[in-house]
């Protein structure tokens, strides 16, 4: 019997991330490793660009620990500074550039960035965040500005002239290499420190599982997500770690990502199941030939079986993977691989599948004690690609992490198979069209608005969105307004996907017996239809 695969006892054999470009320009020198709406590396020509990057950031003074932030949509010029980073120790931040110029004050403030490149689209806004901060750190144009006159801010200058520098390699797997933050539960975002030897064996992982085992070293994939969020940049790490040519875009409309399909040839892309409707949708009305997909990858939540059998009609012969995990591991726990994906047996289309190999989930009580299989409770998580902690959060941090396991705050609960099934999330969040939403951080902002006497967020079921951001408002005597109003006052404060996209207005919330709002009976009577809803 063959031994079952483990990254434990692999790892002599793995690749490190910041290596990705150079095992690439080994392999393939002339091969595409980036195709983006603006621009194109080969592997040579990306391993050649994180390298001048790492010496500008040596030259200019910045060590490892430093942190440094980023703001921009998806393009090639991102990942010579991912690689130059992790090069150098230095910590790259990357930031939600959806998000309000007074959120990405927080975040620059709360990380200490002493450097910020950004597109050139939003330096109004990134001028309204850095206005009062205690330290108004230097700034680089990251695109829309070549002809700058000064060639030291400007990205493109940077690592795409010049000569080629040495090689750097900064020796230091269990230092932080990447700091992402995200919502925060208190109204605040946290800065989840993960580092390079959780990013790299997560993609050894991938590598190695039999689940992968129908990688090519053909494959072309296809990315439209964000590269700030953990699925986005882990997707094109993976296509990466196998030197394929990854076709990347700012652009994620079905229109577009048909396009691209056809154009390219990409053979797996990776998506949340609001683009997967999506696209179907498109291909349908379209009439056109569907694209030549392998796979379609997709995560962030389960998709029906009915959405399933119609995909599977559509794209003849593309099989279907789901992963589910989250920023503080990395990206990827469990794996619901495609011979899961039968809807003449969706018994498991409801689960996001079982632990990968070297992951050990267990569900506990509230008092951390593990329940019996088939019993709901918490979430525990046990892995080598876990965060080392939230940024100057230690009492959150340690919170979090209890004697080596993580806990994630989801509720759930594990078959007989070993599959995990997803309850109601502990934290309360909600997941829109792919994007987090803590409904704190938005009651927060929009409890300032002058009519309203109190509100709860909930996320409501939807055919489009998964869930939708919902207000359930109390409104002061003689007061009331519309949810496009009130998407316009909170949109000064946060990302507008956060903001609700439905409103019901009532007489008087539910409460407990000491005054506290009920968020479950608010989300329980809307799924009912029981809602006491005012004119």
């Amino acid at each position: 019997m063959t031994k079952p695969f483990s990254p434990l006892d692999t790892l002599d054999q793995m690749t490190w991330l910041a290596d990705y470009p150079s095992l690439g320009a080994k392999r393939f020198p002339d091969r595409p490793a980036i195709i983006a709406d603006t621009g194109r590396y080969t592997y040579t020509e990306l391993d050649q660009a994180s390298n001048r990057f790492a010496a500008f950031l040596d030259a200019s003074g910045y060590r490892p620990g430093d942190r440094i932030a980023y703001i921009g949509k998806n393009n090639e010029m991102f990942f010579p500074v991912v690689f130059g980073c992790l090069r150098t120790g230095v910590v790259l931040v990357p930031l939600n550039w959806r998000c309000a110029p007074a959120e990405i004050a927080y975040m620059l403030e709360d990380s200490g960035s002493r450097l910020v490149i950004h597109d050139e689209e939003f330096t109004d806004g990134v001028n309204q965040a850095t206005a009062n901060l205690s330290n108004n750190p230097p700034r680089i144009v990251a695109w829309g500005a070549k002809g700058s006159d000064d060639a030291r801010r400007n990205l493109a200058s940077i690592i795409n002239s010049g000569a080629v520098p040495k090689a750097y390699r900064h020796d230091a797997p269990d230092e932080c290499a990447l700091q992402l933050y995200t919502s925060g539960t208190t109204g605040h975002p946290k800065g989840v420190m993960l580092t390079h030897r959780g990013m790299s064996v997560a993609r050894h992982v991938e590598i190695g599982s039999p689940d992968w085992d129908d990688w090519t070293d053909d494959d072309i994939i296809l990315s439209a997500m964000p590269s700030f969020h953990t699925g986005g940049m882990a997707w094109m790490f993976t296509g990466m770690s196998r030197s394929l040519t990854c076709v990347l875009t700012a652009d994620a409309t079905a229109e577009n990502l048909l396009a691209l399909s056809q154009r390219y040839g990409t053979t797996r892309t990776f998506m949340v199941p609001t683009v997967v409707r999506a696209l179907l949708e498109a291909l349908v009305a379209s009439g056109g030939k569907p694209p030549g997909l392998k796979a379609i990858h997709y995560g962030a939540s389960v998709m029906d079986a009915d959405l399933i059998r119609r995909c599977l009609a559509a794209f003849p012969g593309c099989r279907f993977a789901q992963y589910f995990g989250m920023t503080e591991t990395s990206g990827t726990v469990t794996f619901l691989p495609p011979k899961n994906h039968d809807p003449a047996h969706p018994e498991l289309l409801g689960s996001v599948g079982a632990a990968l190999p070297g992951y050990t989930i267990e569900i506990r009580d509230a008092d951390g004690k593990p329940l019996p299989t088939g019993q709901a409770g918490e979430i525990w998580i046990k892995t080598q690609t876990v965060m080392l902690g939230y940024w100057n959060r230690p009492d959150a941090t340690a919170e979090a992490l209890v004697d080596g396991w993580y806990r994630s705050g989801d509720g759930g609960y594990v078959d007989a198979g070993g599959y995990l099934f997803l309850t109601d999330r502990i934290k309360d969040m909600i997941v829109s069209g792919g994007e987090n939403v803590y409904p704190a951080e938005v009651e927060a902002v929009l409890r300032l608005h002058p009519a309203i006497k109190d509100l709860v967020i909930v996320g409501a079921k939807d055919p489009v969105w998964g869930e939708c951001v919902t207000a359930v408002v109390e409104w002061k005597e003689g007061q009331a307004t519309t949810v496009e109003e009130l998407r316009a006052f909170g949109v000064k404060q946060i990302a507008g996907y956060k903001l609700p996209k439905r409103l019901y207005s009532v007489a008087a919330l539910p409460r407990t017996a000491t005054g506290k709002l009920q968020r479950a009976e608010v989300r329980k009577r809307l799924a009912e239809g029981k809602m006491d809803v005012t004119a």
